[in-house]
């Protein structure tokens, strides 16, 4: 359920539809995504392995607004919200069908406190990460990009072998292609997506084959 990536960051892995979430544990402790609410339970024996309350966490990081990463929200309470702004509207204005939470049963209550725009940096020592706007499974889709380990957390916009659908609330495949392909840009050693496993090789390969597939499907 937990795994170690390297000395201070750990990814649980949900054993559903939920998302993977990441740990980075430094001068803060700070999640990359939620996962959905039914693994509420799960989540918090995980974080315990690595002995860490819901209180503990400061900082929430969201690739997106569907309901499958940001679910466990409301399980800590202490901490701060980030999302990128095109999609923290739809949490503040409860859109039940952009979140998805109508079909996946949840209610999705609560303040996103830093609205992001794309570029920023977030520096929690030991990390130094880059906000990356990758619009295309969502309008608001971020990356967080960490410069010192060159890790990329990727959410729902690339996959190993794959990336996230557009068929859903806010989805558009020519931005989904062009965000891709701007990750070409990144010089990454691991991708750590929103769902699956985490690639520790071939980067360009990857994004290479997902391009292709996408411009045979779209194009």
């Amino acid at each position: 359920m937990i795994e170690s990536i390297t000395k201070n960051i750990f990814a649980f892995y949900s054993p559903n539809l939920g998302s993977n979430v990441y740990i980075l544990c430094g001068k803060e402790i700070v999640l990359i995504d939620t996962s959905i609410n039914t693994n509420e339970k799960q989540l918090k024996e995980g974080l315990s392995e690595l002995h860490i309350s819901p209180e503990d966490v400061s900082i929430l990081l969201f690739t997106h607004a569907h309901a499958d990463h940001i679910g466990c929200a409301n399980l800590f309470r202490n901490s701060q919200k980030f999302m990128h702004e095109k999609d923290a509207e739809a949490i503040e204005l409860g859109d039940l069908h952009y979140t998805l939470a109508n079909i996946t049963g949840q209610e999705i209550i609560f303040n996103i406190d830093k609205h992001l725009s794309g570029n920023e940096n977030i520096n929690i020592e030991p990390f130094s990460l880059k906000i990356i706007h990758t619009p295309g499974h969502t309008k608001g889709s971020v990356c967080y990009y960490e410069q010192k380990q060159k890790l990329l957390f990727s959410g729902d916009t690339l996959f190993a072998g794959n990336c996230g659908r557009t068929d859903l609330p806010g989805g558009d495949e020519k931005k989904l292609l062009n965000s891709i392909s701007m990750l070409k840009n990144i010089d990454f050693k691991l991708l750590l997506p929103g769902h699956g496993v985490i690639l520790k090789s071939d980067q360009k390969a990857n994004i290479d084959f997902v391009l292709k597939t996408l411009k045979a499907k779209y194009l």
